[in-house]
């Protein structure tokens, strides 16, 4: 007598369940398939099942898992996967298409993997979550919010919108640092040239000059022999070295370190705005994408906190969710945590609790912090520009005065 399975689905973007009779899981899982059903649950109810002997074969050493993959690449896999289930293709054959349409060794890797588990019965969500490298908790909690209610294109495409704006929200920080650390690598660079070839040039034309230098030349050729002295300017080089990378090391490994690190950056002007700013857009948004998925509030806030880098606002959400169990209402926690959570945040909160629309009113939460955040971005940008063109401007132009200075004595004299 063959075995009796139960089992839910879906099966053309709609909820689907029933009983199936095989001979084992996998041949359940094979007939399933062949009615273009996804499925998301598969449990024997009766009968008995036939194990099929496992055949040894010859396989070809795989790769190995891949550490990491460019979010750009997991948004474009998402995008396609979103359009190609709307379009209503079967799931196995859009990840055959899509694998065989990656380049990204890891991304394909990954791909391959998820296919091989959904075609012996997995569901989805399963076998995108033992990729945790690549598919984190918001993605795998969307994904089977989209399995449990049929509409897995729906939440898909709320992914690729999340994942999207998590990533302009990087590149706009990007974006905002990269001019000014740009214009500060490259006024180092003239500042150490002109130490290294230029200054020693007119150290020796001004070798021979009566009553010696003035202060300003001196300060500047003190500074040039110090540089091009191996042991003093390598030692100085090391030294400094040396204090990053121990730096580094202590905020990367020892927790209270990196705490006051994160505590710090948060306090300074513009660039603590950016941070909260840009934290505060991102955990409404998966708050929103959460609460539409139905996950429960205690879970939502622990996926939010795990999402967010700074550690102050990752401890705030922590104990949002500790103040959850007595009951009280989420607007009341935040504002009890004003230094992290400003008044807009816990205002519009508490007008999504006052009429039942915390979705909608976490994503207007989230539109509103990228827009701060945008109007952040501008400002620091506008700062930082013309601070570092004083700064190369000012110290290039004090080497050359400084330089040029005994001419000027000689040209009196004369």
């Amino acid at each position: 007598m063959a075995a009796k399975y139960t089992y839910k689905g879906i099966q053309n973007n709609k909820y689907t369940e029933g009983k199936v009779e095989a001979i084992n899981k996998d041949e359940a899982s094979y007939k399933l398939k062949k009615q273009k059903i996804i499925i998301t649950f598969l449990e024997k109810i009766s009968g008995k099942e036939e194990i099929p002997e496992k055949k040894s074969k010859k396989t070809k050493k795989s790769k190995k898992a891949p550490k990491k993959v460019p979010i750009i690449e997991v948004i474009v896999f998402t995008k396609k996967l979103e359009t190609m289930v709307r379009a209503g293709l079967p799931i196995l054959e859009t990840i055959a298409m899509i694998k065989n349409q990656t380049e990204e060794p890891g991304l394909k890797w990954v791909i391959e993997k998820i296919e091989q588990d959904v075609e012996s019965g997995t569901p989805l969500s399963d076998a995108f979550s033992k990729h945790s490298q690549v598919f984190d908790n918001v993605y795998i909690n969307l994904l089977r919010a989209g399995e449990s209610s049929g509409k897995v294109d729906l939440f898909l495409k709320k992914l690729v919108i999340g994942m999207e704006k998590d990533e302009k929200i990087r590149s706009s920080i990007k974006g905002a640092l990269s001019y000014p650390i740009v214009l500060f690598v490259v006024a180092m660079a003239v500042i150490i040239l002109m130490m290294v070839y230029v200054v020693p040039v007119f150290q020796e034309m001004f070798a021979g000059v009566k009553g010696g230098l003035p202060a300003a030349t001196q300060i500047v050729v003190n500074m040039s022999e110090f540089l091009r002295d191996p042991l003093r300017g390598g030692m100085l080089a090391g030294v400094i070295f040396g204090i990053y990378t121990a730096t580094s090391l202590a905020i990367k490994k020892n927790y209270k370190i990196r705490r006051s690190w994160h505590k710090l950056i948060l306090k300074l002007p513009l660039f603590g705005e950016l941070i909260s700013k840009s934290s505060l857009a991102k955990i409404a948004m998966i708050q929103g994408n959460l609460t539409a998925a139905g996950v429960p509030v205690i879970e939502a806030l622990d996926i939010s906190a795990s999402a967010v880098d700074n550690i102050i606002i990752q401890e705030a959400m922590i104990d949002v969710k500790r103040g959850v169990f007595s009951g009280d209402p989420l607007s009341k926690l935040f504002e009890s945590r004003g230094a992290i959570f400003p008044m807009t945040f816990t205002a519009m909160v508490s007008v999504g609790e006052r009429t039942g629309n915390m979705e909608e009113m976490f994503e207007s939460i989230a539109l509103y912090y990228e827009e701060e955040m945008d109007v952040t971005v501008e400002k620091l940008t506008a700062m930082l520009e013309p601070v570092m063109i004083v700064f190369m401007g000012v110290t290039i132009g004090f080497i050359l005065v400084a330089m040029y200075q005994p001419m000027f004595q000689m040209g009196g004299a004369l």
